[in-house]
This record gives C-alpha cells, structure tokens and sequence, in this order.
C-alpha cells in the first residue's frame, strides 16, 4: 500500500471519522442484519473513511462490529481508540469481517451464510478474505469497486473517486418546510410528498406575481382527469395482478407472479398468489399476511425469509415491488420529477428517498424510474419500474392489475399475530 498525504485540504479531520452512535454490534442485535441499500451504504462509507486514513499514513485501525458506530442518521463512524502498526491489509481484512457482520449477524470465522450477500458485494468480500496479505485489494481500490469503476478503465483520479462515493453516502436532509404559495396537483400535495416539490410551487406563485403585475392574462390551464392520489382512489380493497420480474444477469434471477392482492390503507398489502422464480419447473403456492408467509404450506417470516424456495425469499419484494403503498412511496420521493400525459405518470427517484410503508425491502443504491398507468378513477393499472444498481445490474419489473373490487380477506396459511 502506497501512503501519502492529503495537500488539498482532504486530509480527514477526526470529526469526519470519530462520531458518537450506537455500535454496529447494538444495531445488528436490535434490528436484524443490515440489508440492501442500506449495506451497500455502511460497505460504500466505511471503506471510503479507511482509504482516507490510509492514504493520510493511519493503519490498524481494528475495525469491529463493536467500534463502528451508526449515527441518528445512518452515518457510519470509526470509535476513538488506540491504533497499532498492522498493515493496512489487516484493515481492509476486518473490513470485510464488519461488513459481513452486519449483513448476516455473524463474523465469517462463526460460519455466516454468505448467501445473504449480493453477488458482486461477496465477491469483493472474498478478496479482503484472502491468506495472501498482497492478494487482497487496497482500500482505494474497494471504493472504485463498489462505485463500479472496473480496474481497466480507472478514470477518475483517487481524489475525485473518493468526492465521489463521499457524496453518494452523505445523508439525505429534507428541505427545510416551507408554507404553500398554490395548490399542488394530485401527486404532489403536501400531505402526500411532505413539502418535497414547494421549492417548485414557489417558482410558479413568483411567475404568476409577474404576469399579474404585467397585466397580460394567465393561459387558462390544461383540462385534466379527476384523478385522485393513488391510495385514497383505492381505498380498502382487492385486485388480481400478474407481476413479471427481468434482471440483466439472467433467468436465474427472474421472478413471475400470478395472483391476488388486498389492499386497506396503513396496512401492509396481503398476498396470495403463485410465484415462479429462476428456472423452478413448478409454480408455489404462496400467502403472505402481514410479514407472515407460507410456502407451499411452510411458513416463513417476511423479515427473515429462508433462501430456499426461492418464491419465499420473492414474497417479500413481490409485496413491496407492487404494493399501493410503494407506488405513493415512489411518487412522494420523485417529487417534480414526476411529468403526466393524461393517465400516464413517468418519474423518478433516488432509491434512498423512498419512504413506503412496504419497507422490508430495499430499492438498491441507483435511481428508481417509473411509468405508472391509472384508470380515470385514479385505481393503478399498469406499473413499470426500472431498477439500476452499480453491484447487481438491472432490472425491470411490471405489474398489470386488473379487476378491482371491495376487500376480500387473504386468510393464508399462519396469521400475523
């Protein structure tokens, strides 16, 4: 590992890596291990902070469930204490121990399931993890893996790799609230976008000001559907839907479901439908209730669903990925990004600003794009999204919803409570 240090004013100060929070170890045991976006962003910033302190001559930093510490908002900090004169391979060695950690709840040496890893994320993993000290990758270049920036194209200069991935881990702040100037269009109204498009609103009351002062006549606005927000247009009711599910690293990774959703406002959508994942010759009978599921009769919890079968681990994302509550969600995180051409709304939206009630799924780390069709009652018909993750590529999903009607109980096989 080559030090050196910072002559741009990037040397880290010790409030850019000492910080206060509840440890890593903490946050595992109250809340389960961490998942999706969520690791991406405690690999992305934990490994940034180490190339920093790398590069700035400071190594053995004894990483550990235990000295890594989650801020009030997510952010990861290094716990002050002594340091020793262990390579720098050592950290990025307890790096991966850490990340692996808070992904499964076990450090490799207690057997973890390092299934529960995205492939692209374990596969960085098992290079930390080598015998051979000179094998593993530097901290520097963990950063330019998991910005996605292949070893033979490397581009950006350390400098502006690790501006980089500082500014993708910073924590989301919301715009300060700001009072209405105009009404909102539907999906951009207060009480369902929590103030994110006022910055917009403004601009328009400023222009009107102008036009009214210039004593020129406003054009009349364009006749629109009386269309409601999508949750209250629905209600408390049940629909069919079909979901299909197409990722770019293959059939393995695709899902197929067939079936029946109940939706009732501030409650998690319930299921029962048939699910073919990767190349299963078979459909499985599938329930969910609340975060409680049956596989072909077995059960199974939301949070922690087994890997195998496969329409088990699906359950949970088929939920989030088509459930009314996370078509709002992506609506309010889109904001202004959302444009409208008659019935048909397309957006989209930073996955980490997705909000949904359906939240036991995670978006992935890239940009959410959207195009949702409704009905001329506001009830969804159609909805696409595409989904881009530097770790685990692309993916697009689609759900048609078809036949609403009044509620109907999914009963399933177990109960919620």
């Amino acid at each position: 590992m080559e030090f050196q240090g910072w002559s741009h004013g990037l040397a880290l100060r010790p409030r850019d890596y000492l910080g206060k929070g509840e440890s890593l170890a903490a946050v595992v045991r109250a809340a389960g291990p961490v998942k999706g976006e969520a690791l991406y962003l405690l690999a992305l910033g934990t490994a940034t902070t180490m190339a920093r302190l790398h590069l700035g001559g400071i190594a053995g930093l004894r990483l550990s469930p235990g000295n890594v510490l989650i801020g009030p908002r997510g952010q990861a900090f290094f716990a002050p204490g002594p340091r020793d004169s262990r390579f720098p391979a050592n950290d990025v060695k307890d790096w991966a121990d850490v990340i692996v950690f808070a992904a499964t709840g076990r450090s490799p040496d207690e057997g973890a399931d390092f299934d529960r890893l995205l492939p692209a994320l374990r596969a960085v993993i098992e290079e930390c993890l080598r015998p051979d000290t000179l094998a593993r990758p530097s901290a520097v270049d963990l950063v330019r893996i998991l910005l996605g920036h292949s070893g033979a194209a490397r581009g950006a200069t350390v400098h502006e790799l690790l501006l980089e991935a500082e500014q993708r881990t910073r924590p989301y702040e919301p715009p300060p609230p700001v009072d209405e100037a105009v009404p909102a269009p539907f999906w951009r109204r207060p009480a369902y976008l929590g103030g994110i498009a006022i910055g917009v609103l403004i601009v328009a009351a400023a222009a009107g000001v102008v036009v009214a002062i210039s004593g020129r006549a406003a054009a009349p606005p364009s006749p629109r559907p009386d269309t409601k927000d999508v949750v209250s247009a629905i209600g408390r009711r049940t629909a069919t839907f079909h979901l299909e599910s197409k990722s770019s690293r293959g059939d393995d990774e695709e899902v197929v479901a067939d079936g029946r959703l109940s939706f009732a406002a501030n409650a998690a959508t319930s299921y029962e439908m048939k699910v073919t994942c990767r190349n299963a010759p078979q459909p499985t009978e599938v329930s969910m209730v609340g975060n409680r599921g049956a596989a072909d009769g077995v059960p199974f919890d939301a949070e922690r669903p087994p890997a195998e079968p496969c329409a088990a681990w699906a359950a949970p994302s088929i939920r989030v990925l088509s459930s009314p509550n996370s078509i709002k969600a992506l609506l309010d995180a889109a904001g202004p990004n959302v444009s409208r051409s008659g019935t048909t709304l397309t957006g989209s939206a930073l996955a980490h600003r997705i909000r949904g009630a359906e939240s036991l799924f995670s978006y992935g780390e890239g940009p959410i794009g959207f195009t949702l069709q409704v009905d001329e009652k506001g009830l969804p018909v159609r909805l696409q999204l595409r989904v881009e993750s530097r770790l685990s590529g692309s993916e697009v999903i689609e759900t048609d919803y078809r036949n609403w009607r009044p509620y109907e109980t999914v009963k399933g096989a177990t109960t919620n409570g």
